[in-house]
Order: structure tokens, then C-alpha cells, then sequence
């Protein structure tokens, strides 16, 4: 498990004002789909319509913004972007690519593209076994994107690069089934896109389907102790004002059952791993107006319809702010009252079977017991 800390240059960066009226009145009013839903054979989690929606508007306000004259002042520079997060994870994700050896992805499907996140962080670089391609030898990404908006700025801020990309507009991130025909991609990729999905076991398994045999699953999710300091602020200004608690930042799934989910769905040779990425802002107000332009906020079917009151966001303001403010600052610098949230991100990598990989003998089968193999220290504590 590794964690790290953004820079504190990227948190200046961020505005720390709120946005012009302007801006926030042009977008439409986010109302509750559930009723025009369809009944659903099970439980759903999510609102989708509703999420879709968010993230239109988020990447339109976006677009908007970047169509802004550029301000003298970096604080109040109008043309902020709101994609630092997903933009690192895809790095992060895609830098994992160059671990497999020998091996060139050359046709990848990313699943839930946003604005591109995924063909930037691939056209970063050169593939290092100098057969052409981009990180990992990607020579062509297929992107499948539910967000009218966000294709559209994917393709305002597109450049060349020696990975090329062509964008299936969909009606969700991962339409089911996928419209692809079995064995057809060296490489699935999703980033940050299958937390909000409904139905992950039956994603997972199409993302099975159309690998290639020995093609692999790369992927990226918020994991269960993203924002624990903003759940606890909420939850107890909440059980102080109301006697009781709803539903405020949508469920994620646990590192402990990715690994099941890959093996139920037929991937062979699962791996998963954690990283923690902590970022600070001034206060509680900026971070969820962060999480709204990044179309994140929350679309959880069991989330309160009233909404909530005013007095209930400035209790819990004052109690992140006092048990969770950044305490990290650099030698000599200036003392702030900026507070610190913390994701959790879970990295994932799923192969599809093939006759050349790995496989455990039979349960049984073995000659040997595990002492005569491992040499066990049986030496005291302290050389005794």
C-alpha cells in the first residue's frame, strides 16, 4: 500500500471562491429520475439517469469555463480544470502497463473514457519495446462514454499522439452487453468509471468476453475508505442536529472483494493493490464543490429526496475543520486552516485464460510438506 500526497502547489491551484451565479444558473436542475425508471429486476444502488446527468453538467460547466479569457491572477483564473484526480489515477493506472514485459496492448477498449483521461496518460509516452504505440505499445483506443458533454471536450482538448482513439457514444459507461463481438481487445481498461455502475459482476464478465485469450483487465475504482473524514463530518453533525442519519456519499466497493469479482467473472492470475491520494482544501464547502464539478456527487437511490439544511452543512464544516485539518505543511511555510481528504484508490489486473499462463497443481498433489521447503527462524527474540 503506498500513499501519497499531491503536491501543495496543485492545491493552490484550486479556486477557492466560489463560481460566478452565472455559471450555476445556466445549468439545468438536477431532479430525481427514480420514478421514470423502469422497475427493475433487482435492486438498483445508483440513480444512472441521474448520474449521467451530473456528469453533464459537469463537463458542460467545464467547457464553459474553458472558453474563459485567462486571468492575471492564478487564484481566480477562471479555466480550472476539475479532472487532477482523474487525470492522476490514469497515469498511475496506465503506468502499470510497462510492468508486463514483452507484451504490447495494441487494441484496447476503455471503458467510461470521460473527456479521454485513459488516451492522454497512454500518449504520454513511447512504448518501451519500440514497436510503436503509445505506454504499454496502445496503438488504438476504443472509447465508450455515456456523457454527451464529456465527448465533446475529449475532443476540444484532444492532441496527436502515437496512440489514435475512436469514441462510441453510448447511453451509459458500460452498456450491457457491450457491442463488441467475443475475442476482439488485446487490453480493457477502466478508470474511476465502474464505482457508479449498478450491475459490476456482469461487467466485469462482458469485459471477459470480448478479451482476447491471455488479453487483460485493467482497472480503477474508488475503494470503501474514500472520504472517511467528509463521512464522519457529515454523520456526526447529522446525529447532533437530527438524531439520526441518511445516506450522504454514495457506497463504494471494499478492497477485500475485487479479487472475488475478478475470479468470479473467469479472470485467472487476479492482482490488486491500494493507494491513498490526500489532497487539501480550504475547507469543506470548496471540496464538495469540487466533487460537483467533477460529477461526483451523490446518486445513491437511498440518499434523502429533501436534500439537506443549511445548519446541518455548517456544523459539519466546523467538525472537519477541527478534526481533520492538514497538518503537513513544509518547514517555514505559513500555517493555514486548509483540511485534508483522502481517496482510496483500488488498482486491479485480470488476465484471460490461456494455455501459456500459470497454473496451480491439483489440491493434493503435493510431495512436500510447506517446513521442509521454507526454513523457519526459531531463534528467541533478543539472540536466545
Amino acid at each position: 500500500m503506498r500513499s501519497l500526497l499531491l503536491s501543495r502547489r496543485l492545491s493552490r491551484c484550486l479556486p477557492r471562491r466560489r463560481l460566478p451565479s452565472p455559471f450555476l444558473l445556466s445549468l439545468p436542475r438536477l431532479q430525481s429520475t427514480k420514478s421514470r425508471a423502469p422497475p427493475p429486476s433487482q435492486p438498483d444502488v445508483f440513480d444512472r439517469p441521474l448520474k449521467l446527468l451530473q456528469r453533464d453538467n459537469a463537463h458542460r460547466l467545464l467547457n464553459s469555463l474553458q472558453a474563459q479569457p485567462p486571468s492575471s491572477d492564478p487564484d481566480d483564473d477562471p479555466r480550472v480544470s476539475y479532472s487532477y484526480i482523474r487525470d492522476e489515477v490514469a497515469s498511475r493506472l496506465v503506468s502499470r502497463l510497462e510492468d508486463c514485459k514483452d507484451r504490447d496492448f495494441e487494441l484496447c477498449l476503455d471503458l467510461g473514457a470521460g473527456s479521454g483521461h485513459v488516451l492522454r496518460a497512454v500518449n504520454a509516452d513511447v512504448s518501451l519495446s519500440g514497436n510503436g504505440g503509445g505506454v504499454g505499445g496502445v496503438r488504438k483506443i476504443v472509447q465508450v462514454e455515456g456523457s454527451g458533454e464529456a465527448v465533446k471536450m475529449g475532443e476540444e482538448i484532444r492532441t496527436p499522439g502515437p496512440c489514435s482513439t475512436y469514441v462510441l457514444p453510448s447511453t451509459s459507461e458500460c452498456v450491457l452487453p457491450l457491442p463488441f463481438p467475443s475475442n476482439s481487445f488485446d487490453l480493457v481498461i477502466s478508470s474511476l468509471s465502474l464505482h457508479s455502475v449498478n450491475d459490476i459482476p456482469s461487467t466485469l464478465s462482458e469485459a471477459y468476453r470480448v478479451l482476447k485469450p491471455d488479453g487483460a483487465l485493467f482497472l480503477a475504482m474508488p475503494g470503501g475508505e474514500t472520504l472517511p473524514e467528509l463521512r464522519s463530518s457529515l454523520l456526526l453533525a447529522e446525529t447532533e442536529r437530527d438524531g439520526g442519519v441518511s445516506v450522504r456519499v454514495g457506497p463504494f466497493v471494499d478492497v477485500s472483494d475485487v479479487g472475488s469479482l475478478l475470479q468470479r467473472s473467469g479472470f485467472k492470475l487476479p492482482t490488486v493493490d491500494v493507494d491513498t491520494i490526500s489532497v487539501t482544501y480550504p475547507n469543506m464547502y470548496v471540496l464538495m464543490e469540487h466533487l460537483q464539478r467533477m460529477g461526483e456527487s451523490n446518486a445513491a437511490v437511498a440518499r434523502r429526496e429533501a436534500g439537506a439544511r443549511g445548519d446541518l452543512f455548517l456544523a459539519a464544516a466546523a467538525v472537519y475543520g477541527e478534526l481533520f485539518p492538514w497538518e503537513g505543511g513544509e518547514e517555514g511555510e505559513e500555517e493555514t486552516d486548509d483540511i485534508v481528504a483522502s481517496m482510496q484508490v483500488i488498482y486491479a489486473i485480470g488476465w484471460k485464460e490461456h494455455e501459456s499462463q500459470q497454473v496451480p497443481d491439483e489440491r493434493g498433489t503435493a510431495s512436500k510438506k510447506i517446513g521442509e521447503i521454507v526454513e523457519v527462524d526459531r531463534t528467541e527474540p533478543g539472540g536466545k
